[in-house]
């Protein structure tokens, strides 16, 4: 039988789908139990599993490679630093000068802000990006791909830590470069910033105390990440001899600037000590939830520009292969073994979700790291002794099959990808003590009382609910309109 291309409207649907899904995945990120590297192991986790679930029928997709795509989506996460102020046209200092007490702000050109938010995007999933491409490519990769690549990335960021980032921010933003020479010398060093940046490696530590010194070394990170994004995917283009994931992956990493740049809007209007946007009045609901919207629609609008990308890519590469059957990446039966049941099952779905879980709930009683982490060791003990210990090895060792589940990859993602969400959405909303985002903790008598309603939600109280919420119901109805026909495929 001839396959055929998912209808129009289904891809319109499956647009819309990724852009909800990640921007819901990438607002809860940035919620405690979740942020920095875990947060985005969770993001290319589900994303993973959301394109495994539509285009999963390609040897390619096993099971190894949900874990590793998402890991690799992770390592690479960085930080802001003082970075978002700038979109604004303010750089703030981060750190009085001497004898003062408050810290200083510069006036620049928000121009700036904005290209080094898209430069932070561009370079903050690139390996994830290259490996995500490296599933649709029809180049078939041997580790040895993957290990140049990836070498290729972290030598580039290397040398221009060391030589071209610091021209590049000169002329991106040279009074980032002037204000913390002015700070390095306040301060009583004798040195430049880039000599102090090389002989301090970058340390985020040594420069925080210094006035504006944090925004050049973070800058400076950001700038060289960016370029070795871009030699990555060259090199995968040209060394790997793989032009097709070259462009998918610089135009994944461009996607990820336009959302990250595109969606600091949010912030550049409500910052404080704002020149650009002065005469903007926002309303209560967006200047109290400022960052809550950045973080959202930074994951909406990169989810809508990743699955547009996606959909529009011939056919050759996003049908299922007539052929297909199985076959794990790994040919040694016990770390095929330890590898699916330790990373593929229990990181993902225990020790990631018992992690936000241990964090969240008890600090609706208690804010104890201690406490927090103790659960977090209990909740994926048990998770691995009831449940995956079980399961794997039942279909590992007793079936005899190469993969921890038995079912195809496809429908392994189409049943699992809910039930992740589910525990996001239920850690997210049921818990995290009084936040905005939990339902429980909504004041519900002032709610339900005369111009309570208008009261609570000018004053951003139940802005993260009401975009939230419905964002949940939405994927979990739209994902089941897009899989529904196609679950016996």
């Amino acid at each position: 039988m001839k396959k055929t291309n998912p209808s129009y409207c289904k891809k319109i649907l499956t647009v819309i789908t990724g852009a909800l899904l990640v921007g819901f995945m990438w607002h809860v990120r940035g919620q405690h139990g979740y942020g920095a590297k875990w947060g985005m192991y969770s993001v290319c986790f589900v994303t993973v599993l959301f394109i495994y679930a539509l285009y999963g029928k390609k040897q390619k997709m096993n099971y190894e490679m949900i874990p590793l795509a998402a890991a690799f989506g992770a390592i690479t996460a960085g930080g802001w630093g003082t970075l978002n102020s700038q979109i604004s046209g303010i750089l703030e200092s981060s750190a009085p000068f001497p004898g003062e007490e408050l810290v200083e702000y510069t006036q620049i050109s928000p121009l700036s802000g904005w290209v080094i938010m898209f430069l932070l995007g561009f370079g903050w999933m690139p390996l994830f990006t290259i490996v995500l491409g490296s599933l649709f490519s029809k180049k078939k990769y041997e580790f040895k791909d993957y290990v140049i690549f990836v070498g290729v990335y972290y030598i580039t960021m290397l040398i221009c830590n060391l030589t071209i980032s610091h021209l590049i921010l000169k002329v991106i933003n040279p009074q980032a470069v002037e204000c913390c020479a002015e700070g390095i010398k306040a301060m009583g060093y004798d040195t430049s910033p880039m000599k102090a940046f090389i002989v301090k490696l970058g340390s985020a530590a040594w420069a925080k105390p210094i006035p504006y010194c944090r925004n050049y070394f973070q800058s400076i990170k950001v700038i060289s990440s960016a370029v070795g994004a871009l030699i990555s995917s060259l090199v995968t283009g040209v060394v790997l001899k793989d032009k097709f994931n070259g462009v998918f992956s610089a135009l994944v990493n461009i996607a990820c600037g336009i959302g990250i740049s595109v969606s600091s809007l949010f912030l550049a209007v409500s910052t404080e000590e704002r020149t650009a946007f002065t005469s903007i009045d926002l309303p209560g609901f967006i200047s109290y939830n400022a960052w809550e919207l950045w973080e959202y629609f930074t994951g909406f609008v990169f989810g809508l520009l990743l699955m547009v990308i996606i959909v529009c890519l011939p056919e050759k590469y996003t049908l299922g292969e007539i052929d297909f059957q199985y076959k794990s990446m790994i040919g040694n039966e016990r770390f095929r073994l330890f590898y699916n049941e330790i990373f593929t099952m229990l990181f993902s779905f225990g020790v990631i979700l018992s992690r936000a879980i241990g964090f969240r709930a008890p600090r609706a009683f208690i804010e104890d790291d201690a406490v927090e982490i103790i659960v977090t060791v209990i909740l994926s003990v048990l998770a691995y002794l009831l449940f995956i210990r079980r399961s794997v090895r039942k279909v590992m060792i007793e079936a005899g099959l190469d993969r921890p589940a038995d079912m195809s990859t496809m429908e392994f993602s189409r049943r699992n990808l809910p039930i992740f969400i589910y525990v996001c959405a239920a850690s997210y909303f049921l818990m995290g003590g009084d936040c905005t985002q939990n339902i429980l903790a909504v004041d519900y008598i002032t709610l339900f009382s005369q111009g309570g309603f208008n009261q609570l939600w000018s004053e951003g109280y139940l802005t993260d609910i009401a975009l939230m919420l419905p964002t949940f119901v939405l994927i979990l109805v739209f994902f089941r309109l897009l899989t529904k026909k196609r679950s016996k495929a």
